[in-house]
């Protein structure tokens, strides 16, 4: 079954989530604050972290900033702060998922369905085009023989582009794949993933574009042998 493990400081919250998650069959660890869920996600590797944005000690931010270069698997923060900010911080810092607090147990428990069924999506095949060396077993990501830290949305992102080479995704084909719901025609979350994404490939082949935007259309990944 998979492991969850929730961050959230307000002991009846956390009650009554341990109590859900538990009933839908996961398996379920409980922190209350940052610096312990640092050691727990290091220690035992859970599935998805439900990770509170407002926390003593360390906050949400600072936890995704202390695990991200090791962490691969999912984060889905918890806020009862609403508004763009927080949600383009949250992107930024690594989290695939982001949602307001109050929510309700069947919207909560399709988010979190949605980021454990992309952590499977793909794997067994392995992708090498040009440099990029994609291993969809290991989530890993290699360039010129040096490993990417890469984000599990990340991942599934690049691995999505990477598997229609020379095909141009449309935004909304991408965030139905990624988000697993509806693109409403505002978010912005795939084109922050992607400017990240490029960021990353830059860092380690400076002079090759691996992903095009065209506009009105959507992105496309290139062979950069090809070119």
């Amino acid at each position: 079954m998979p492991h969850i493990l929730l961050v959230e400081d307000d002991e009846k919250i956390a009650r009554l989530l341990v109590r859900l998650l538990s009933f839908e069959g996961f398996d379920v660890n409980h922190a209350n604050n940052g610096d312990d869920a640092i050691t727990i996600i290091g220690s035992l590797n859970p599935d998805l972290v439900i990770l509170d944005m407002m926390l003593p000690g360390k906050d949400g931010f600072e936890v995704c900033d202390a695990v991200r270069s090791s962490f691969k698997n999912s984060i889905l923060m918890l806020t009862a702060h609403e508004g763009d900010l927080n949600e383009v911080s949250a992107f930024k810092a690594g989290v695939d998922d982001f949602v307001i607090k109050p929510v309700k147990p069947d919207i909560l428990l399709a988010r979190i369905n949605a980021l454990l069924r992309r952590q499977t999506r793909g794997r067994g095949t392995h992708i090498q085009v040009a440099d990029l060396d994609i291993n969809p077993d290991s989530r890993k990501v290699i360039i010129n023989s040096q490993a990417i830290d890469i984000t599990d949305s990340e991942f599934q992102l690049l691995w999505i582009l990477a598997s229609n080479v020379g095909q141009v995704i449309s935004r909304e084909a991408l965030f139905q794949q990624i988000m697993d719901k509806d693109f409403d025609g505002l978010d912005r979350s795939i084109d922050m993933r992607i400017s990240k994404l490029r960021k990353k490939l830059k860092q380690h082949s400076p002079n090759k574009e691996y992903i095009r935007t065209l506009r009105q259309a959507g992105y496309l990944f290139i062979d950069t042998d090809a070119q």
